[in-house]
């Protein structure tokens, strides 16, 4: 049980901290004003993060518990699984973060802007989610170890 809460609370927390130390040790970002969310900039995101990581975490905690951890059991039992979930999730975060750009995509800017910004969303969603699986297999990497490969009765001959 407990494992199974470290599962679910590490990953995002872990997650969230990365992108706390990106912000705080890149000096593009040190500059933030809360008038600025809104306003279509990296300010306007980074303010809008800072303002409301508490509910963020919380939701990721619940993301974490209601859809990760029973994909992640799917991936344990069946590695092969593994592609085709992280190929939906590509394609989630992709529809989600494009959907997202164009409701907050003013139609006065080029559409290379809205572009921009669904890409920009979609490498934030990305970054997230490989941060998050990749601590769920260091967490659990003795049960991708202990699978082994059925072998035919040709392969175990010499």
């Amino acid at each position: 049980m407990f494992k199974y809460l470290v599962k679910i609370i590490l990953p995002p927390l872990f997650a969230f901290w990365l992108f706390a130390g990106f912000i705080k040790f890149t000096p593009f970002f040190h500059y933030v004003d809360t008038k600025s969310i809104g306003d279509d900039s990296v300010y306007g995101l980074i303010a809008y993060y800072k303002v409301f990581a508490p509910g963020q975490i919380l939701i990721a905690e619940l993301t974490q518990y209601l859809i990760v951890m029973p994909l992640w059991k799917k991936i344990v039992a069946k590695p092969k699984a593994a592609i085709t979930i992280f190929s939906i999730m590509f394609l989630l975060c992709l529809v989600f973060a494009f959907g997202l750009a164009y409701i907050i995509w003013d139609p006065a800017t080029k559409v290379g802007h809205l572009v921009d910004i669904g890409f920009f969303m979609t490498g934030v969603q990305l970054f997230y989610w490989i941060s998050d699986f990749l601590i769920l297999y260091l967490l659990d990497w003795k049960a991708f170890r202990n699978q082994t490969t059925p072998t035919t009765e040709t392969e175990s001959k010499p």
